[in-house]
């Protein structure tokens, strides 16, 4: 146990009134001290002895990633979705891997927003069993934690990276060395003075001996505070203070109302508040809050720039399935690109774990009599279809609790279409929705009638005639094909392309068509003959050119199309590296299936999942009012003021920015605003900040006109500035419906989409009237 540990445990009420669960719990006390594990990489070529150690506090996992280092890897266990046992990822199903250790003794870590995997073989059962027990214990520990905790965290990560030899204290240089780590640039003067203050009193180090001009555990505290002191935030604070330096009850309820604009606030609200945030015993028996309460409560929940009320499922789910954008995935099996990528049953979990509720099976005759899902004409690799529909299966409802799409592009045989259906039915049983759409129907059910429901998406059949009372009458239908549709000129794709018969018929197994009600696929004509010959559930899949020439000529055709049946829109055939089109247009046509690569992080999928985080990240979004409701004449081309609302945004500082991967230099960053609207995207940038990456302050303000305040996304990029070529360095994309008035924190995601806590924008925000200050 480090020095610093033992004082966090000594200190502070939390330590005195709980008892720490390591000393209760045998499990955890063992993974403190170690098990060397067998590591086997993911695609099974190699294997590793590793020694694996869960931290005091049990918020992270360390291990040496290579013995030519004596550096360890750190996995916070925050980012550890999920704890997989036994042969159930793709490293471990391998049949090699699979015959060499048995189920009991395997387990693998499911890792960060790309879901990377750490596969683990325990020396024993029981050893597995353990490690199994106490990392989803320390999971529920990690995501309970609170803001305050969360803050010891980061100073005890701060105070082991400066006390580089170990001794439980640091010295100045020390401090220097992480202030430089931590992306800061200060006056050695001045940082010298902070040190100074903070070195109050001498010490003994962990081996007894006197230190002096060090700082101890509590003394690295108060420096640490003092160095990361918000200039910013102590202004906002101060103009409700007074003289004083606290809030009162009085004075928390003005702010609420005055810079938040939450008017509905009142005092026994900012009382819980206080009882929650504010660490000082003395203020929340006074029912006031301090400024340390303050800065930890804007770190919260409610000082986050997205609302947490769209974080439930807020929105009314009883309207007709075609009046919800639906979050969707298109080629869900591939890790890679289209023509030579990996498929994977990991992709669609992934997909799944990140709200995904229409998912693509592309689905080919297999060699064993088995169907195999992969892109066809392509040398991707190929999954068994029982394998994915066991991996659908158990994510299913993980994320989301409303229907899930299965969209079927089908090229089986009819014997291969029968077992489909099988493994389709044995996976989901009475979760499938069997109940026809009538006749008689004008509009689909809702999201809610269909909750826990699977939907298939495929061809259809026409029922039988009345005579017949065999199920054996398979039928004709038409080819779908979209791996036809991809240009390359890949040689070997070319030769596999020629063997396609051009006006193949594809023989549809009734077993396969008798799963289909929802979502019937047809082909599209025109908008006139969708209106007057489609029945409520039969649904077009457009591919990407199509559609954008269809919006860009019959857009208002195309949004009344919408408000009646749904319409999945894909990638084109020349996105061969698994890139993706903008999905803004398409949605505000109103087209519903707007289905993108999830393996490829891009700007688009930012605000794929940017968007798709309201409503409870539920997969299901309600559509604005003007694209459900028909003859309204809504023109995506020219959609007027009716709506228009002005954004004004003052982007003020950002904190603990983190560097450019492989960057040792201080960062010079600014931020680029981007707001994208119906037919428009506007953006605007702040200054440079040169040498701070730790706490930049810009206060700039901009503002923006928006047409469709419910259809916009606000999206803000972090960039460090360079001669030749600025680098990325974050990102956070938010629907313009979801944010919160006042001022609010952002927080700031990698390229892949992982948390780079603590790392944050401090902003403000106000929408008002475009004629208000006209």
């Amino acid at each position: 146990m480090s020095f610093f540990s033992k004082k966090l445990r000594k200190g502070g009420k939390k330590a005195d009134t709980e008892t720490d669960a390591s000393q209760v719990n045998p499990v955890l006390q063992h993974m403190h001290n170690g098990t060397k594990f067998t590591k086997v990489r993911e695609n099974g070529s190699k294997t590793y002895s590793r020694n694996f150690v869960l931290s005091d506090d049990c918020l992270v996992l360390e291990y040496h990633p290579s013995k030519k280092t004596s550096s360890r890897s750190k996995i916070p266990v925050q980012d550890i979705h999920e704890v997989r046992t036994g042969h159930e990822t793709d490293t471990f199903k391998n049949n090699k891997i699979k015959s060499k250790y048995a189920s009991e003794l395997c387990f693998a870590l499911i890792v960060g927003a790309e879901n990377h995997t750490i596969n683990l073989v325990a020396p024993t059962k029981e050893e597995a069993r353990m490690w199994v027990q106490g990392l989803r214990w320390s999971q529920k520990k990690s995501q309970n934690i609170n803001v305050k905790d969360k803050q010891a965290v980061w100073i005890r990560e701060a105070f082991e990276k400066a006390d580089r030899n170990q001794d439980g204290s640091v010295d100045f240089e020390e401090c220097l060395k992480l202030l430089k780590k931590m992306n800061v640039k200060m006056d050695k003067n001045h940082a010298k003075k902070l040190f100074e203050k903070a070195d109050v009193r001498t010490h003994e180090d962990a081996k007894g001996k006197t230190v002096s001009n060090a700082l101890d555990a509590e003394e690295f505290i108060n420096f640490y505070r003092m160095v990361t002191r918000r200039p910013e935030l102590v202004k906002v604070f101060q103009e409700y203070s007074g003289e004083d330096d606290y809030w009162t009850l009085e004075e928390f309820v003005e702010f609420m109302h005055e810079e938040m604009k939450r008017f509905q606030i009142k005092a026994p609200w900012c009382k819980e508040i206080i009882e929650k945030y504010e660490p000082s015993d003395d203020c929340r028996k006074r029912n006031i809050l301090s400024f340390d309460g303050f800065q930890l409560f804007m770190k919260g929940a409610n000082g986050l720039l997205f609302n947490p009320f769209h974080s439930t499922v807020y929105q009314d789910m009883k309207q007709p399935f075609c009046h919800y954008f639906i979050n969707s995935s298109h080629n869900t099996y591939l890790m890679k690109d289209q023509l030579r990528g990996p498929s994977s049953t990991e992709a669609y979990v992934r997909a799944l774990q990140r709200g995904c509720r229409c998912v693509e099976l592309d689905c080919w005759d297999g060699s064993d009599k088995e169907p195999v899902v992969y892109h066809g004409h392509t040398l991707t690799s190929k999954i068994k279809f029982k394998d994915a529909m066991e991996a659908i299966g158990k994510y299913a409802f993980a994320t989301s609790e409303y229907p899930l799409i299965l969209s079927l592009e089908n090229h089986c045989s009819i014997e291969q279409q029968k077992v489909m259906a099988h493994h389709i039915k044995a996976t989901f049983g009475d979760k499938i929705y069997m109940k026809d759409i009538t006749s008689e129907q004008t509009v689909l059910p809702s999201p809610e009638d269909l909750k826990g429901k699977v939907l298939v998406k495929n061809k259809k059949l026409p029922a039988p005639a009345a005579a017949e009372t065999t199920q054996e009458d398979d039928g004709d239908v038409s080819d779908e094909d979209e791996a036809a549709e991809l240009e390359s000129n890949d040689p070997e794709f070319q030769e596999e392309l020629a063997k396609k018969d051009k006006k193949s018929k594809l023989k549809l197994a009734r077993e396969i068509s008798n799963l289909v009600n929802v979502c019937k696929s047809v082909h599209f004509k025109s908008f006139q003959h969708s209106k007057e010959n489609h029945k409520c559930n039969e649904m077009v899949s457009l591919g990407e050119s199509k559609a954008f020439d269809l919006a860009k000529n019959s857009g208002q055709e195309m949004v009344e199309h919408n408000t009646r049946f749904l319409t999945r829109i894909y990638p084109g055939g020349r996105r061969t590296n698994s890139s993706n089109y903008n999905p803004m247009k398409m949605w505000t046509i109103g087209s519903q299936i707007v289905a993108l690569n999830f393996q490829t992080p891009c700007d688009e999928m930012d605000l794929n999942l940017g968007k798709f985080q309201q409503n409870g990240n539920s997969g299901y979004i309600l559509k604005p009012v003007f694209l459900r409701k028909a003859n309204m004449q809504f023109n995506p081309d020219s959609p007027g003021d009716q709506y228009t609302q002005k954004l004004t945004l003052r982007v003020i500082s950002g904190q603990q920015l983190p560097k450019p991967s492989g960057s040792k230099e201080i960062i010079d960053p600014y931020v680029k605003v981007f707001v994208l609207d119906v037919n428009a995207e506007y953006d605007e940038k702040t200054e440079v900040v040169e040498n701070n990456g730790f706490n930049p302050e810009w206060n700039h303000i901009m503002e923006f006109e928006i047409k469709s305040p419910e259809l916009a996304m606000l999206r803000f990029v972090v960039y460090d500035h360079d001669r030749l070529k600025d680098d990325f360095i974050a990102q956070y994309t938010i629907p313009i419906a979801s944010i919160q008035l006042g001022y609010h924190h952002v927080p700031l995601l990698s390229m892949e989409g992982d948390d780079l806590d603590p790392a944050t924008l401090f902003v403000h925000t106000l929408m008002s009237s475009p004629q208000t200050n006209r």
